[in-house]
């Protein structure tokens, strides 16, 4: 039997957010639609990941469990979802996303108002109010969010047509037939980082339109810390950036990323040469280790926030992502 939706959720060592994740959905299942939920473990260590789901099972009838043996990485296990899944609409839930009520109707209305066209739907993810206040960073990265963006702002990047790299892969639907159609996630993607970006164009070529459901609600439970966040832009530029490029070598030209990105001497020319010159001159070791004492030690102190510094503090990460050996994983869960 096809079901109206299948709700696939990855997972890898982090059996206390997992729980928390499912127990959000479980409140879903009490509704009216008519859905499945998957939970696809990357060979945890953990020994709690199975419990979780299987104590789940009374509140969310059918639940399937699946876990792979060795650990494949991120896209891998996605995939395994994408595969198992007899729903129509496919919903990505991160382990550490918690849904809010009436999140999955939400996904659910804006496919059926595009019909005949297809569309992958993004939610509106931001993080609970006391880890924003928090956490100045926390609150730099709320600002990214779409759900962070002013009105003035969302009809400025088209809402309702969205470049692929505003795809956040733990909250967002697609149609089953189109991520099989555009190749589900790339696999050589093992790490943190640009498998959603990829996904989603290549969702794009194959003419879905990537739109955002403000009224998808869902909180995303996440460490934000300096370290923890620097590891992830570090693996992000180190090993995603580069399968990203090879997929599209002008994804990231519409982005503030673009000037970051390596030099090109065949094409770089004039002002754009100046400023990726410049931007490596200012966002040097020093400047960065600078950056990065500041903002430990004012991080939780609200008034002194600035954007500025942030959007700085992020750049320089990059471009050290971008400069280092590829090696072991970085970003790594479950600590």
């Amino acid at each position: 039997m096809t079901l109206e939706a299948s709700v696939i959720v990855p997972t890898y060592n982090r059996p206390l957010l997992l729980q928390r994740c499912l127990a959000a959905l479980a409140v879903e299942a009490g509704g009216t639609q008519k859905f499945e939920v998957i939970v696809v473990d990357d060979a945890s260590p953990a020994h709690g990941v199975e419990a979780v789901v299987t104590a789940s099972g009374p509140q969310i009838p059918g639940i399937r469990y699946l876990r792979h043996e060795v650990n494949r990485g991120r896209s891998t296990t996605a995939n395994t979802g994408i595969r198992e899944a007899r729903g129509h609409v496919l919903l990505l839930v991160d382990d550490d996303v918690v849904v809010e009520p009436g999140y999955l109707a939400a996904h659910l209305r804006v496919h059926r108002a595009a019909e005949p066209q297809h569309v992958a739907v993004v939610g509106n993810l931001r993080f609970p109010e006391d880890i924003v206040r928090s956490s100045n960073y926390a609150r730099y990265l709320q600002s990214r969010y779409l759900g962070g963006r002013t009105a003035a702002e969302l009809a400025r990047l088209g809402a309702d047509d969205l470049h692929p790299r505003f795809l956040l892969g733990g909250v967002t639907s697609v149609l089953r037939e189109d991520a099989l159609a555009a190749g589900m996630f790339d696999e050589a993607v093992r790490y943190y980082g640009c498998e959603d970006h990829m996904f989603a164009n290549s969702l794009r070529r194959i003419g879905v339109r990537i739109v955002y459901a403000p009224e998808a609600e869902a909180l995303h439970y996440d460490a934000v810390g300096l370290d923890w966040y620097r590891a992830k832009v570090q693996e992000t530029a180190r090993d995603g950036v580069p399968e990203l490029l090879r997929h599209d070598p002008q994804f990231l030209e519409e982005s503030a990323y673009a000037d970051l990105l390596p030099i090109a001497r065949e094409t770089d020319r004039g002002a754009r040469l100046l400023r990726k010159v410049a931007l490596r001159a200012v966002l040097n070791p020093a400047v960065v280790w600078a950056l990065e004492r500041w903002s430990a030690a004012t991080d939780r102190v609200g008034w002194l926030y600035s954007d500025a510094v942030c959007r700085a503090l992020s750049a320089g990460w990059f471009l050290q992502g971008l400069r280092m050996p590829r090696g072991e994983r970085l970003v790594v869960y479950g600590r």
